[in-house]
């Protein structure tokens, strides 16, 4: 698994996968080839990504998560980020992770490792009346 330490806020520091947010005109595919690129400096082809999982943030955003099958192991951090390396599913720094959202596409990514074509996971992260987070599947 690719990860990369954050260079920049929230949660600074912390490690995910590379993430961000689309630009105009472009798809989420081949935003999420851009921000491989410019967090980790690795080219994958946005045909082959493949949807892992969706996560609606009540009132605050949607992230689509994908995996893809690295053409070599040629990686430099980019300038949001510190570090980037690679490391087995048992070396994931869990207690280090970025975002509740990063646990789940991780440990999804696990589960959905060793299938050819993965079940799409999606959650919905939901604010209740009393001001508290609620995670509800589908």
């Amino acid at each position: 698994v690719l990860l990369c330490q954050r260079n920049i806020e929230p949660c600074k520091g912390k490690w995910g996968y590379c993430q961000g947010f689309l630009e105009l005109g472009e798809t989420s595919r081949q935003g999420a080839a851009r921000e491989t690129w410019e967090e980790a400096g690795v080219t994958v082809d946005p045909s082959k990504l493949e949807l892992l999982a969706i996560y609606n943030l009540a009132g605050m955003q949607v992230q689509l998560i994908y995996r893809v099958e690295l053409e070599n192991d040629t990686f430099e951090a980019g300038h949001e980020s510190s570090d980037v390396k690679f490391v087995s599913w048992d070396e994931i720094p869990w207690e280090e992770l970025a975002f509740a959202t990063v646990e789940w596409g991780l440990e999804h990514a696990r589960d959905m490792k060793d299938v050819a074509t993965p079940a799409v996971q999606e959650r919905t992260k939901l604010i209740t009346e009393d001001g508290k987070w609620e995670v509800e599947e589908g």
